[in-house]
């Protein structure tokens, strides 16, 4: 990869490597936690907060900005 400007780097990475990768767990337990509650909120045939559908999108929705933190952090990282 081509070398990026330092003055480039806070544009593309944000904050820094730590703290996309921080946030990367933060994003994947709650995602996780979405699940559980998709799955409780199924299987006791009630709404929690929302519908049962709505927290199964949720889900990878915030698996999938997880992801995309966790390769802002790896790639901030190779950058230096």
């Amino acid at each position: 990869m081509a070398d990026i400007p330092k003055n480039m780097r806070f544009l593309l990475f944000g904050k820094g490597a730590r703290w996309h990768a921080k946030s990367a767990l933060v994003l994947d337990y709650l995602g996780l936690a979405c699940l559980i509650v998709a799955i409780v909120a199924d299987a006791i045939n009630k709404t929690l907060g929302l519908e049962t559908i709505h927290w199964f999108i949720l889900a990878p929705a915030l698996w999938i900005c997880g992801l995309w933190a966790w390769l802002a952090a790896y790639f901030a990282t190779k950058e230096g």
